[in-house]
């Protein structure tokens, strides 16, 4: 199961904050949950990036020439699995053409109430056990010769 995020729409409810920021945050609770978010923005990509981009389990897709309301159902409709997901968004004209396509469909503040208790959720509860937390221990775990690829 995915989810597909309305990125304009998201920011938008967050009074216009910073994409970087939103996508950090995307990145984080992606990892916790262990489920790929997929962010869609209207528009071209900043200059020198590509249309699709990655950050962690994070796929940043900049929709133009479509607008992202497009690129959404597009990519509900050749899914294997629409049911499997989740669209979110407050645009009431995408909602219901995800809803058609199969998807289901979140609010922006359902989401929002959701992620904040995800990503404020303790760390150690949240992480595998003997995964390192500190760069140290990072250090120190990537000098093991058993950590290593070979």
């Amino acid at each position: 199961m995915a989810e597909i995020v309305d990125g304009n729409n998201l920011l938008m409810s967050l009074g216009g904050g910073s994409r970087d920021v939103l996508l950090s945050e995307l990145s984080e609770l992606a990892r916790r949950k262990r489920k790929p978010i997929v962010v869609v923005f209207d528009g071209p990509p900043p200059s020198g990036r590509g249309k699709v981009q990655h950050l962690g389990a994070v796929t940043i897709v900049h929709a133009a020439p479509r607008t992202a309301d497009e690129e959404i159902v597009r990519r509900i409709q050749e899914s294997r699995d629409p049911k499997g997901i989740t669209v979110v968004t407050d645009d009431r004209g995408l909602a219901s053409a995800a809803r058609s396509a199969g998807a289901r469909v979140a609010s922006v503040s359902d989401f929002k109430q959701i992620s904040t208790r995800r990503l404020s959720a303790g760390r150690e509860t949240e992480r595998e056990p003997g995964l390192p937390v500190s760069a140290r221990e990072w250090e120190k775990w990537f000098s093991d010769e058993r950590n290593r690829i070979k």
